[in-house]
C-alpha cells in the first residue's frame, strides 16, 4: 500500500472507548465480586469486540504431563532414602500472568458542547488512540505493573496479520477502520515490541467523565496554580483539589501545563507526551485511591460503581465473567502504591515534517517486564547443595551453573530424588531464572521467610544444566503452581516501590526548573499525606 501522511485521519469505530487511567476500570471491575448476580449481569452488559483468531494471544496451559519411572535408580549412598513421589501438575488456581492493552481514544462522542475536550480539529466520532498503556496482572503473586507507549511512537502497522504502512502509533485505531481499530492496535504493539498481548480494555472522553464522577471526583494535591490553555485546564488555588470529570479530563490531556510561581506563569516540563504519561499515571494511582475509599471493594457498598463501569468500557471477547471474578479474589488486597511504573526510554526523531518518537537505549529491556523477563544470572546468588549422592563427572555441577553467570556457593546434603530450588515467594522471578537452566524442570517449594535464601537441591533426577535457558513460559506455569495459596488467591509479594518514574529528560537551567515543575506536580502532598 502507498504512503500515507503521518497525521492524516480516517472515520473510525463509533463505540465508546478508553482514556488515560485506564487501569482503574479493570481493576475497579475484578477488585468487587461480593455479589454475583449484580456483577454477572453488569458484566453482560458490557460491549464487546469480537477479536479474530491469532490477534490475542494464547494464556499459557503449563506443561505436559510427564511420566515418570515407578523404581528411579538412586545413588550409591540412598540405599534408605525416601522417594519423593511426582504429584501430576496443577495450575495455580489464580491462574497465569496476562498483559492488557488499556486504550484511550479522544472521539468526544456525548461530550457538552461547552466542554473544552469536544472542541477538536475533526468530528466527535472520529478518534486517536490518546492513551497507550500496556499492563501486565500476576494474580498469583497479586503485583501489577504498568507502562505507558507514546503516542507518537513510529512503528509499523499491522492489520489481519500484514504489515500496512509505517505511521505513529496513535493512528493504529484509525487503520483499522470501524470493526478493527483496537485489534490492529493490539497486532501493532505485538508486533513492534515482542510482547504478547492477552486482553485490551477501551473507552473514550464522555466515559471517562463519568466514571471519575461517579466517584464523586479525585483528589489531587496543587503545590501551585497551574493551567492549560489548550486542555482547559484551570487549578486557581494551590492545595489539595477535588478534580470532577471535566476537569480531570482536563488534567490527563493536559500537553502545555504552566504553573505559576514567583508572580509568573511558568512551562512544567518540556512540554511532551511523557510529562502527560506521568501525569495519567499519578492520576490512575490516585483514582484507584478514590475508588477503595468510596468502596469499590465491595459491590454491597457501590453496585453503582460496578454498573457505570460496565456501562462506559468496551472489552474483547475473551475477558470472561470467570476471568474478572478469579482477577478479582486474587488482587481483592492489592493496594494503589504497589503498581510497579516502568518507563519506555524513547528519542525525538522526524519523518518528513512529521515530529516521531522511536525508541532509545535500553527499551528492550524494560518491553522484558511485560515479557515476564525480570533479572539476569549475575543477579541472582545461589546455594547448590549436591544430593546426587556418588557421581563422576569432569566439572563440577556447581562450576557448570557459575559458567551460566550465577554466583554460586556449595554445600552437600542427604541423598534425595528430586531436584528442588527453594526460595521465598519474594525471590519468585530469581527462582523461575534459576529453573530455565536446569534439565528436568525442577520442583519448586516455595516459602513466606524473609530469611531464606535461593537454594538449589541437586537430586539424582538432575541431568545437565542447558547451554540455552528453556522457554519461560514452561518454568513460570510449574513455579506458579507451587506457590501458597491463601483463601482469596492471596500469594504473599514483595511490596513494590509505587514510584519508580524516572524521566529521561534532564532538567534545565533557570530560576524555576521547568522539569522539577515536573516533579512536584505529582498530586501527592510532600509529607505523605492523602487529599480528601
Amino acid at each position: 500500500m502507498p504512503e500515507e501522511p503521518v497525521e492524516q485521519t480516517r472515520r473510525t469505530w463509533g463505540q465508546r472507548l478508553l482514556i488515560g487511567f485506564n487501569l482503574v476500570f479493570v481493576i475497579g471491575l475484578v477488585m468487587v465480586s461480593s455479589r454475583l448476580d449484580s456483577f454477572e449481569d453488569a458484566v453482560e452488559s458490557i460491549v464487546r469486540i469480537e477479536v479474530s483468531p491469532g490477534v490475542l494471544a494464547d494464556l499459557p496451559i503449563g506443561p505436559e504431563p510427564v511420566e515418570s519411572s515407578d523404581e528411579p535408580v538412586l545413588g550409591e549412598n540412598s540405599a534408605n532414602t525416601e522417594l519423593d513421589e511426582v504429584e501430576p501438575f496443577k495450575p495455580h488456581p489464580a491462574g497465569p500472568p496476562r498483559n492488557l492493552l488499556v486504550i484511550g481514544i479522544d472521539s468526544a462522542v456525548g461530550l457538552d458542547p461547552d466542554d473544552p475536550a469536544a472542541h477538536r480539529d475533526r468530528s466527535a466520532a472520529i478518534g486517536l488512540a490518546d492513551a497507550i498503556m500496556l499492563v501486565r496482572l500476576d494474580p498469583a503473586l497479586a503485583r501489577a505493573s504498568i507502562m505507558s507507549l507514546p503516542r507518537d511512537l513510529y512503528v509499523t502497522i499491522y492489520r489481519e496479520g500484514l504489515p500496512v504502512r509505517r505511521e505513529k502509533l496513535a493512528s493504529s485505531m484509525l487503520v483499522g477502520g470501524m470493526e478493527l481499530g483496537a485489534p490492529t492496535l493490539v497486532e501493532t504493539v505485538a508486533n513492534n515490541f515482542d510482547v504478547p498481548i492477552h486482553n485490551f480494555v477501551v473507552l473514550d472522553f464522555h466515559g471517562f467523565e463519568q466514571l471519575v464522577d461517579e466517584l464523586d471526583g479525585v483528589p489531587l494535591w496543587f503545590p501551585y496554580p497551574v493551567r492549560d490553555v489548550g486542555s482547559g485546564l484551570m487549578i486557581a488555588e494551590a492545595g489539595c483539589v477535588v478534580l470532577d470529570g471535566r476537569r480531570s479530563l482536563a488534567f490527563v490531556r493536559s500537553r502545555k501545563m504552566e504553573a505559576f510561581t514567583d508572580g509568573y506563569w511558568h512551562r512544567v516540563g518540556a512540554w511532551n507526551d511523557l510529562e502527560r504519561n506521568q501525569r495519567q499515571q499519578d492520576f490512575l494511582i490516585a483514582a484507584l485511591q478514590r475508588a477503595i475509599a468510596r468502596g469499590a471493594r465491595s459491590m454491597i457498598i457501590r453496585d453503582d460503581l460496578i454498573r457505570a463501569t460496565a456501562e462506559t468500557v468496551v472489552l474483547d471477547d475473551r475477558l470472561t465473567l470467570g476471568t474478572l471474578l478469579s482477577l478479582g479474589r486474587a488482587f481483592s488486597g492489592f493496594e494503589p502504591e504497589q503498581l510497579e511504573r516502568h518507563v519506555l526510554p524513547v528519542a525525538d526523531a522526524t519523518v518528513g515534517l512529521s515530529a516521531v518518537l522511536r525508541l532509545d537505549d535500553g527499551s528492550y529491556d524494560v518491553f522484558d517486564v511485560f515479557r515476564g523477563v525480570t533479572l539476569q544470572p549475575e543477579q541472582v546468588s545461589v546455594t547448590v547443595v549436591d544430593a546426587r549422592g556418588l557421581v563422576d563427572e569432569d566439572i563440577p555441577a556447581s562450576q557448570q551453573l557459575e559458567r551460566k553467570g550465577f554466583p554460586v556457593e556449595v554445600s552437600e546434603g542427604i541423598p534425595t530424588n528430586r531436584t528442588t530450588i527453594r526460595a521465598t515467594v519474594a525471590d519468585y522471578d530469581a527462582a523461575v531464572l534459576l529453573g530455565q537452566y536446569v534439565e528436568p524442570v525442577p520442583h519448586f517449594d516455595f516459602t513466606e521467610s524473609s530469611t531464606t535464601q535461593i537454594q538449589l537441591t541437586l537430586g539424582v533426577d538432575f541431568e545437565l544444566f542447558l547451554l540455552v535457558p528453556r522457554d519461560l513460559e514452561i518454568v513460570d506455569a510449574v513455579a506458579r503452581a507451587a506457590l501458597p495459596i491463601s483463601d482469596q488467591f492471596e500469594a504473599a509479594a514483595a511490596v513494590l516501590p509505587g514510584d519508580q518514574f524516572r524521566h529521561p529528560i534532564p532538567a534545565r537551567a533557570g530560576e524555576t526548573s521547568p522539569m522539577q515543575l515536573v516533579r512536584e506536580i505529582n498530586g501527592r502532598h510532600p509529607d505523605g499525606r492523602r487529599c480528601d
